[in-house]
């Protein structure tokens, strides 16, 4: 009865011990004690007012911004941390009419991550000058328009 219980006791120490590796993944390489860093989505858009007489496409459809604009198709949309590292950037491939039939725009949108450490964030759209958001801010996406002056405006 001895021999079964020392027994029994052996099996369940080396069960044990079999346990000890938790550290370590199945091909034997060690775990991080900290996560990655979170990826935060950076989506919006800038809205630009098509013009009277100008372009008139359908609502949903590709549409070009008026030749006065400062929004343009591929221009770029870059996304500092408080140090001035770049994080990401992306080109604003996509174009959109959206609005009424009365008054149209010409919607630009950008859409990409970046690292999600930071607590904010500096936000360039072109040749506008860079815009500060947190990371909520960004969490709740961005959009913009162009005014009549040629600066960027927050909706």
């Amino acid at each position: 009865m001895r021999a079964l219980w020392a027994c029994g006791l052996v099996l369940g120490l080396a069960g044990l011990v079999g346990c000890t590796g938790a550290t370590e993944d199945a091909k034997g390489t060690p775990r991080s004690a900290t996560p990655s860093p979170v990826m935060l989505a950076i989506s919006g858009g800038v809205d630009v007012p098509l013009t009277a007489g100008g372009e008139d496409p359908e609502l949903g459809k590709p549409c070009t911004p008026s030749p006065d604009a400062t929004s343009r198709l591929g221009m770029e949309v870059r996304v500092t941390d408080d140090e001035g590292r770049v994080l990401g950037s992306e080109k604003i491939r996509t174009t959109y009419t959206r609005g009424s039939s009365s008054f149209k725009n010409c919607h630009l949108s950008f859409s990409f991550k970046v690292p999600g450490a930071s607590e904010s964030y500096k936000l360039t759209i072109g040749t506008f000058a860079p815009l500060r958001y947190s990371r909520e801010d960004i969490r709740r996406g961005l959009s913009f328009y162009e005014t009549e002056q040629g600066t960027l405006a927050m909706y």
